[in-house]
């Protein structure tokens, strides 16, 4: 018969370096004297804890964006539209739940796809990316149509914002 000890399933505690990353990013936002508050509402208002930012756009990244526009009209029936200066091609998902995305020349090294949220600064969005183990891959930039800005999380994913 076996012990009560061996029957209990073995289990890994879970790593507290992610949640300590977020509570110290939060406790050093939380500390900032009213002069310096003044001074950093200025150059990027903090992002709101909690507030939800919606998935606005999707992007797939290639090094023959072309072959792809024909590829993505082909599998999916999207129009792709890429009569504008970039030869960026917009694509229009349609439906209820469809967002809109577009497929276009990669700025990485590798073709990815990415996801842009839309968010009310995208100054304070990448600070708070930085602090949390994210790096900037683009900073905030205007192109004309959006202003945007990509990072990668801590884990290499690639991410777009969009600023509102």
């Amino acid at each position: 018969m076996a012990s009560k000890k061996s029957k209990k399933k073995a289990t890994r505690p879970a790593s507290k370096k992610p949640a300590a990353k977020v509570a110290k990013a939060v406790k050093v936002a939380k500390k900032v004297t009213p002069k310096k508050k003044a001074a950093a509402k200025k150059a990027t208002a903090p992002v709101k804890r909690g507030a939800r930012h919606q998935v606005v756009h999707w992007e797939i990244q290639s090094k023959m964006p072309e072959k792809l526009h024909e590829f993505y009209s082909v599998v999916f029936s999207w129009d792709v539209d890429a009569n504008n200066p970039m030869n960026y091609g917009m694509v229009a998902s349609g439906g209820e739940r469809g967002i809109p995305g577009g497929i276009g020349g990669s700025p990485t090294p590798a073709p990815s796809v990415v996801v842009y949220a839309d968010v009310p600064d995208i100054d304070a969005t990448l600070a708070t990316v930085n602090e949390l183990g994210g790096r900037t891959v683009m900073p905030r930039t205007d192109i004309g149509p959006v202003i945007m800005a990509l990072f990668q999380d801590p884990e290499g994913n690639t991410f777009g914002l969009v600023e509102s």
